[in-house]
């Protein structure tokens, strides 16, 4: 199950591009947080691989992401080898519940209407090659 026992979507994207990220409905009242992390060129990898580990809060039940970049980008669960497609807008995201065994694509514009701007500073971290 996605954000259980640690488990968390690693986003693998080809060439450079934002990963956008989007943490919505709160079970603690706080707003909705959405903003963007660069696909540095420090560290992209030579094969032009980034790696990026979707983070998470107990705040929030909702995550969805989309990448935006020149190549194709693909999620997994950590540990799985079953790969899909990232979503390629807020309309057509992927977007996971908390401990939901299923990651979906939805609209979530709406979510994204009331979100307060964290670009840079969303729970996204990249990872190094082969982390798991």
């Amino acid at each position: 199950m996605t954000y259980t026992n640690g488990i968390a979507p690693i986003v693998t994207v080809y060439g450079p591009g934002n990963l956008h990220h989007l943490s919505y409905a709160s079970n603690g009242g706080i707003p909705n947080v959405v903003g963007i992390m660069p696909t540095p060129a420090s560290v992209t990898s030579e094969n032009n691989v980034t790696n990026f580990l979707l983070g998470f809060s107990y705040t929030y039940t909702g995550y969805s992401f989309y990448w935006d970049g020149k190549g194709p980008a693909f999620w997994r669960n950590a540990g799985s080898i079953f790969t899909e497609p990232v979503g390629t807008s807020w309309s057509a995201a992927t977007s996971a519940l908390w401990g939901n065994e299923v990651i979906l694509g939805a609209d979530v514009t709406a979510q994204v209407a009331t979100a307060e701007n964290r670009d840079n500073e969303v729970i996204v971290f990249i990872i190094p090659d082969d982390l798991d």
